[in-house]
């Protein structure tokens, strides 16, 4: 195994891996390349006078924040804007105040488009742009000034060229597979059609927090769950999954959460863990029937 990049932890995660009937991957980076670039914009109304266009505001709002969608949208704009506020709602976005000397500065939102719904900004007047672009499996970002949409954005990360044949593999060794994304349901479903999930198997806008809740859920169903992720924010999840399962370049949390470290970065080596897995129990058990078997004949 570790010749080919995978470093399996102990024996235990070796016997964990050998009993696991459903694999549930995080798409960001997992599925995904990881490398996301905004495809199109949609400007809606006039800006706010004190932020610039909605890019630079959207651009200099997401500076700030190490998420990959975010740093694909802080490219559109080397624009700097000073905050009183910023923060960042993991899971759902940034919002911050501009910087005015009157104190009167609106409230910006950049995120995903159930946390802008949940913040009362009505996302009618885009929604010709996100179902084109949702049917395209992008993952749509809005920007809101207060409660109004003032952009939105599409961002798309193309899907790992082995992937489709990794969950074909997965499939053929008998085992269901589930995707977990915080994108829209709508390009949820496409992605999952992409990569040639049962879109039953698909849990949308998802947060990071409830990605642990999900792997219980299945495992009540009497599923033995594996998770593949690579984010501190799939940590609880990995370590709540029957098996854990790491990509290189997962945090170093996430890292110490899981049973398996793929060193390649290449979720190739997902199927091939677990067949290793049940060959090596196989042979493990079949040494024990043997030994047994010995020691009664003689």
């Amino acid at each position: 195994a570790a010749q080919r990049g995978i470093l399996i932890r102990d024996g235990v995660a070796l016997e964990k891996a050998g009993e696991v009937t459903a694999v549930l991957f995080d798409k960001t980076g997992t599925l995904t390349m990881g490398k996301p670039a905004v495809a199109a914009t949609w400007p809606a109304g006039r800006p706010a006078e004190e932020s610039g266009n909605p890019e630079q505001l959207a651009a200099a709002l997401a500076r700030h924040s190490t998420h990959p969608i975010s740093q694909a949208i802080a490219r559109l704009s080397p624009h700097e804007v000073k905050w009183s506020e910023w923060t960042e709602v993991r899971g759902a976005g940034v919002q911050g105040r501009p910087h005015r000397g009157d104190g009167q500065s609106q409230m910006a939102r950049l995120g995903s488009l159930k946390w802008l719904r949940e913040s009362g900004v009505d996302l009618t007047p885009g929604q010709q742009f996100l179902d084109e672009w949702s049917t395209q499996g992008a993952t749509i970002v809005g920007l809101a000034t207060d409660h109004r949409l003032t952009a939105l954005f599409a961002v798309k990360d193309l899907m790992k060229p082995g992937a489709v044949r990794v969950l074909d593999k997965l499939r053929g060794q008998g085992l269901k597979t589930y995707l977990v994304t915080g994108d829209n349901p709508r390009t949820a479903a496409t992605i999952a059609v992409q990569a040639g999930i049962d879109t039953g198997n698909v849990f949308a806008e998802v947060r990071p927090e409830q990605k642990a809740e999900l792997v219980t859920r299945l495992q009540r169903q009497g599923e033995r769950v594996a998770f593949v992720g690579d984010g501190i924010n799939d940590a609880p999840a990995l370590e709540q999954a029957d098996l854990g399962i790491a990509v290189s370049r997962a945090s170093d949390v996430a890292r110490e959460a899981a049973d398996i470290i793929l060193l390649n970065s290449e979720i190739e080596a997902v199927p091939e863990s677990l067949g290793l897995a049940r060959a090596t129990l196989r042979t493990i058990k079949q040494n024990l029937f043997w030994a047994f078997f010995y020691n009664v004949v003689s």
